[in-house]
Parts: C-alpha cells; structure tokens; sequence
C-alpha cells in the first residue's frame, strides 16, 4: 500500500539565502516518539508551510529539495535516519553557498562603472581616429585629382639645348580633352574665350538700324525734290554713286522722277553699305585694309575658294581671329589717316552730284559734318560687323524683285549663317528693308 506524501520546508539557518524545501514521507500511524523529539525533526514540523521570505537585493539561489521515501516494514528508526540526513545534507548545501553569496554581495559596483567607461573611451577614440583617417584620405585624393589637369612634365633637351618630342606618359585614367594653357600667363582655357563674342540679335539690330536711319534723316534734311535752275548736274558725279539694283542710271532716273529724294536715299544708302562689306574694294572700302584684302580677292579672283569644304565655317573664324589679332582700327593713326580721307573725298563727291537738289536752307558746312559723321558711324558698325563669328550681309534685292515704280530707299541686313559659320537653312532678318515709290 503506497504511503503519503508529507511536503514541508526548513530555512537555511546560514545565511540570507531562501529556505529549502523537504519533502518527507513517513507513515504518520508509525513515528515513534524518539523521532518526534529529535532536534531535526523539531525544526521540520516546526517551519511553516508559507512560501520561502524574500531573498536581500543578491540573486537567489534555488531552494534544495530533499526527498526521503520509506515503506510501512522499514520502521520508524530508518524514517528518522532518512530525515536526519536530509537536514545534514542541506545543511551543508546551505553552508557551501553562503560565502559566495556574500563574496557576490561585496562585489563593487564602481569598479564595473569604472571598466564600461574606459570601454566607451577607448571605443570613442578608435572611431574618432577612424573618423578623421577618412577625412585625411578623402582630402588627398581630391588634392591630386585636381592637380592631374594642372600636371606637366619638363621636356626633354638634346646636348645642343633643344627640346625633344617625348611621347605622354601612360595614365590609367582615360584622356580627357583639357583646355589649352598660355604658357606666358598660366591662365588655362580655350583661345576661343579670347576671341570677340557673338553680340545678341537685338544689339546688332540696333546698330545697323540706327545708321540706317541716319542716312534717310540726312537726305530728307539737307535735299528736296525740286531741282535748282542754277545748276546743272554733273553726270560724272553721278556715276559716282550709280547702283546695281536700279532699273537705270541716276542721270537718266532723276531728272524725270517725282520722288527724287527717294533716290538720293537709295543711292547714299548702297555707296554707305557697300564701302563697309569686307568684299569691297579697296580704293572705296572704309575697313581696314587686312579686313577687306583676303575677301576681295576672293572675289575679284573667282577663285573655287568659296566652294571648299569647310570655307564658310573657316571664314568665319578667320574674321574673329583677324578682328582679335589686329590692333584696334580707332588707336591706329595710319589706318585713321586712310579713313578720314576717303570720308572726306565721298562727302565731297556726293555734294557736288546732287548740288541741283540741296535745300537752301543749310550751309554746305552742315551738310558736310552730317555726312561725315554718318561715315564714321558706318565705319565702327562694318567693324563691329566683320568682327562677328555669323555672317552679316546688306542685302539689296533687284528693280525686278521690288516692281515698277517702287524703289529700296534702305537694305535688309541678313543673317545667313550661325555663331560656328554654319549655313542657315533660311537667313533670318535682321532688319527689314524699306520699300517707297520711285
């Protein structure tokens, strides 16, 4: 027949340690009273049967379990035996854990706060290094990519002083196109940037257009269109100023036409137009002469040097490079001298073609400064012109494109090619020509 089970728990006398529990299983009917009156056994029935107290702030340690079973036959004497060694074996696992408890106990807390902070230091320091070793490489190597485009190796000489062609030295990196150098001032970039600059459509427009203007005011101040039975006109004057695009000679157009200012504005306009283009010749061109040589002998050689591949777009560097390179026209004192002659020579000549048709009212002085002044305008503008990287041309159309009885007082100026010399696929106007009766 099987025998209860009795659970109890003892403390541990020994320290803050948690109670223990025993757990017995003697018969009650068979416990003689020599095990009763036992010490050990006082103190099992004396425990409570509550839950163990509460361990210090330490860790607890488990309770010890000791577990003594008997049958009825083993006799009270053995059940005594059993609950005694169960109380010596816990006594002396409670003996053996009591010190380590209290060496746990004393363990010091700053020391602990004392090994994480130097662990924090010493972290922060190797990332701090860590930190500022990025920076360090990361500045060097920025430091030598910008210096690469600035790098140049010294040329090698003969024994005679003379440089030798060494080829470039290998690199892994790719070869980029680097802007040229002025070896004189160091200053890096292209030679383009040193070369005049294509002006916006409005400035030019406002250039040409003011001359334009000019030209017609002049005509309708100083001339009318009545002749003066004083004077004749001189043909050979008039010839002079005959233009291509009139549908006669002006000797024989003034004298029946009613509208003869319009004329004299047509014929100011295309000699003033014409001595600014840089194929004009070079007894009646107002450019400088280095402007007008290579175009004019283009020209007047009809040489296949306009049907080469590339021409337009070489001319038109070559304007700017002449313009770049050649010093300023206005601080040459040569070129200044030529200028004001031929100005002077074609106020005369147009004062005394139209002399018949001058208005009264002016002094011949006047007249003259206008005009001069309008030349010299004229001549800054085909400066200006001949300077820009596009193609700027006067364009007067035919007596058969405009109509009878109709008569272009003032040209068109074009725009036939772009800022690289490339052709326009339609010119593009720049200032509208002006259209009157004839």
């Amino acid at each position: 027949m099987a025998t209860p089970t009795t659970i109890s728990t003892t403390p541990i006398p020994a320290g803050p340690s948690p109670a223990s529990a025993v757990i017995a299983t003697p018969d009650a009917s068979t416990v003689s009273p020599a095990t009763l009156s036992s010490p050990a056994t006082s103190q099992v029935n004396a425990s409570p049967t509550t839950s163990p107290t509460t361990p210090p702030t330490t860790s607890p340690l488990p309770p010890v379990i000791g577990i003594a079973t008997s049958s009825t036959s083993s006799g009270g004497t053995q059940k005594a035996k059993n609950t005694q060694s169960t109380t010596t074996a816990h006594s002396s696992v409670s003996s053996s854990l009591t010190p380590t408890t209290k060496s746990s106990a004393t363990a010091s807390p700053s020391n602990r706060l004392s090994n994480g902070a130097v662990a924090g230091i010493v972290v922060g320091v190797a990332l701090g290094l860590a930190l500022l070793t990025f920076l360090a490489t990361f500045v060097i190597m920025r430091r030598q990519q910008r210096s690469k485009g600035k790098r140049r190796y010294p040329p090698s000489k003969d024994s005679g002083g003379r440089e030798l062609n060494t080829p470039r030295q290998q690199d892994s990196t790719p070869i980029t196109k680097k802007p040229f150098t002025s070896e004189a001032s160091g200053v890096s970039g292209t030679y383009e940037n040193y070369l005049p600059q294509s002006a916006d459509d409005r400035t030019i427009q406002q250039k040409a257009k003011a001359i334009l203007d000019q030209i017609e005011l002049h005509v309708e101040n100083f001339y009318r269109n009545s002749s003066s039975s004083a004077s004749r006109p001189d043909n050979a004057e008039l010839a002079v100023f005959d233009s291509p695009y009139l549908p006669a000679s002006l000797a024989s157009l003034l004298p029946r036409s009613k509208n003869r200012v319009n004329i004299m504005k047509h014929a100011l306009a295309q000699s003033v137009t014409s001595s600014i283009s840089p194929s004009a010749s070079p007894a009646r061109s107002l450019l400088p002469n280095e402007y007008a040589l290579l175009p004019n002998t283009i020209t007047s050689a009809r040489s296949s040097v306009s049907t080469k591949a590339g021409s337009a777009q070489i001319m038109s560097r070559w304007r700017v490079m002449t313009a770049y390179l050649r010093p300023d026209p206005i601080n040459d004192a040569t070129y200044m001298a030529q200028r004001d002659q031929k100005i002077n020579d074609t106020v005369q000549s147009f004062a005394k073609a139209f002399a018949p048709w001058k208005s009264t009212g002016y002094k011949d002085e006047e007249r003259g400064r206008s005009l001069s002044a309008i030349l010299e305008d004229a001549a800054t503008l085909g400066i200006f012109l001949f300077s820009q990287p596009s193609t700027l041309p006067f364009h007067w159309p035919s007596s058969s494109e405009v109509g009878p009885g109709r008569i272009v007082v003032s040209p068109a100026l074009m725009k036939t090619t772009d800022e690289k010399g490339q052709g326009l696929v339609e010119s593009q106007v720049m200032v509208n020509q002006v259209v009157l009766d004839a």
